[in-house]
């Protein structure tokens, strides 16, 4: 794990947010916002069939996740973690997202799904290479002209 943080670091990946994902959003919600006292910040639902909420938690970030109905994007995740869900990914971005894979490459650090947008793009460390946690690496774009700020319509969304 120590060449993975150095690799980061020399791509100048910073640390954004931890994302749980579960099979219902409105559990997740209830645990970090009225347990943990998270503040809402934003959210979106993705063409993927996900709602994805972010709350400001303890001076960082949670990205809360969950299928919308019919969507399978979970499954596999589900499947691996009986039906409970938990920690899907954590996300660092950089400022050049071609860059990042290019280091990454180079250093024999396996990737996949490179997505290139204006306003999120992307690309995931495999699992096998850091003991099992995917790592997502992004390049953020005018992400305040997709996101959404009603809480309860994305709760609405994934139900």
């Amino acid at each position: 794990m120590s060449e993975l943080s150095g690799v980061l670091a020399s791509i100048g990946a910073r640390y954004d947010h931890t994302a749980v994902a579960g099979p219902n959003i409105a559990p997740l919600v209830e645990f970090y916002q009225d347990v943990l006292g998270g503040v809402f910040s934003h959210g979106e639902v993705l063409p993927i069939g996900a709602v994805v909420m972010s709350y400001d938690v303890g001076g960082g970030r949670i990205e809360l996740m969950a299928p919308t109905p019919g969507s399978t994007f979970f499954d596999r995740f589900f499947t691996s973690t009986a039906g409970r869900g938990g920690v899907h990914h954590i996300t660092f971005t950089v400022d050049d997202i071609n860059a990042a894979v290019t280091v990454l490459s180079e250093r024999g650090i396996e990737t996949f799904g490179l997505h290139h947008d204006p306003v999120w793009s992307e690309v995931f460390v495999h699992p096998r290479a850091n003991g099992g946690v995917l790592v997502q690496l992004a390049q953020v774009g005018d992400i305040d002209s997709v996101v959404r700020r009603d809480r309860d319509g994305l709760i609405a969304a994934a139900l």
